[in-house]
């Protein structure tokens, strides 16, 4: 491949075309409580168990849409449904310079527990943690115990969130 500075170079890109190179993260916010809700589970790359958000991949054949992956991973992840969703990434965001795979980041505003949320994955093993203050997330943010999608996510919501005097 020519690169820019036309110097030939071979890179390796990876994507995932069965998810429509997309994939989603929902950072999940009580109003009223000021906390958030994030789940522990086991990460295969990391090799423990770390602070996370419910995300996943798009689905062509199960989802019409970016937002209902996202209510779904929500949902199934998490055991919540929101009662509004907003959108923090319309035209996603590239995983990282190798990657065809875009990350679409929702907050989700004042959930409620579904008492018959979907069941989880095969591979998953979740638990959920309500009740998250902000300062707690921004540190498990800082000691590097959340993935990078989780962290950008959390970092984007709470900006939002700011912005709409929430915080």
């Amino acid at each position: 491949v020519a690169a820019p500075t036309k110097k030939v170079v071979k890179w390796h890109v990876h994507g995932s075309p069965k998810a429509n190179y997309s994939s989603v993260v929902v950072f999940p916010f009580d109003t009223l409580t000021k906390s958030a809700t994030l789940i522990n589970e086991y990460c295969p790359g990391a090799d423990c168990a770390l602070s996370g958000l419910p995300a996943g991949s798009f689905e062509p054949e199960k989802h019409e849409d970016m937002a209902h992956a996202a209510a779904d991973e929500l949902n199934e992840e998490a055991g919540l449904k929101a009662r509004r969703m907003i959108l923090l990434t319309p035209n996603g965001i590239s995983v990282d310079k190798y990657s065809m795979n875009r990350l679409h980041i929702y907050l989700a505003l004042d959930c409620t527990i579904d008492d018959n949320p979907r069941p989880q994955d095969d591979e998953e093993d979740i638990m959920v943690e309500r009740g998250v203050s902000i300062e707690d997330v921004m540190g498990r943010l800082e000691r590097g115990d959340m993935p990078s999608p989780s962290a950008l996510a959390s970092l984007l919501a709470i900006q939002r969130l700011r912005e709409l005097q929430l915080l």
